[in-house]
């Protein structure tokens, strides 16, 4: 059987962090590193005697996780945010995927979006993120956002869906927006990277239709609308901060 550690960043969490911890009950050790909250996280998380508790000050999204990783003790990892869980169905497939040998050294899950206030119609196209992996042959990317883990193996792809609330209201996309875009200009600037004036200008019309058409965002009506409209507004801010980032070197 492959034991599994559940691993989870939090900080400020208490509004998910009951269901993500929940749907982890499966795993044979559940690892949580949270970030001081604030609110109602911590007590809620030792209401759960599997989890293995600890807190240190935020080092930035990637470290962060790596560390969280690296307090493991088992060799297979399911990395969760707080804000996500696995459906019931995907429970039981990581229930049966733990009775078999494994076939890869890392998997792709498929993520549920929820978008302001219904989840994404079920047409419209999932990220998938590697989840599910062997840490002696894995690492967090170095990158300041969008952080992703970088397996040295076969990845392959497991259909083990899992939700995410990472998004609840526009208020809370246009916050994660301001944010992430300034992490990423910064991240593009130290990795030597460019805007002209011309890819900031059409670049977020081109994002548009990839997340509205491509991305089939077209099947989440209103709010597919919005979320599209709003993802390629990140896109513009991240490049005009970049552009931005240009001028005050120059």
């Amino acid at each position: 059987m492959n034991k599994v550690s559940a691993v989870v960043t939090c900080f400020n969490s208490a509004k998910t962090i009951v269901k993500c911890l929940e749907s982890l009950q499966w795993a044979e050790e559940i690892v949580v590193l949270d970030s001081f909250s604030e609110d109602d996280t911590v007590a809620l998380v030792k209401q759960h005697p599997k989890v293995k508790f600890h807190q240190q000050s935020f080092k930035g999204f990637s470290e962060q996780k790596q560390d969280a990783i690296n307090l493991a003790t088992h060799d297979w990892v399911m990395l969760l945010d707080a804000d996500e869980c696995l459906t019931p169905a995907s429970v039981k497939k990581m229930q049966r995927w733990k009775t078999r040998e494994p076939k890869a050294d890392g998997y792709n899950l498929p993520r549920i979006e929820w978008v302001f206030w219904h989840w994404a119609h079920p047409w419209v196209k999932r990220n998938e993120f590697i989840r599910l992996f062997n840490r002696t042959k894995a690492h967090m990317s170095r990158d300041l956002v969008h952080e992703s883990i970088q397996v040295d193996g076969v990845v392959r792809k497991l259909y083990a869906p899992f939700k995410h609330y990472g998004e609840t209201s526009i208020q809370v996309k246009l916050e994660k927006i301001n944010r992430y875009s300034a992490l990423a200009a910064q991240q593009k600037f130290d990795r030597g990277k460019r805007c002209s004036p011309f890819r900031l200008f059409l670049y977020p019309v081109f994002y548009f239709f990839r997340q509205y058409i491509i991305k089939r965002q077209v099947f989440n009506g209103v709010a597919g609308v919005i979320n599209a409209t709003l993802n390629s507004y990140y896109a513009y801010l991240k490049y005009a901060r970049l552009y931005e980032l240009q001028q005050k070197k120059d």
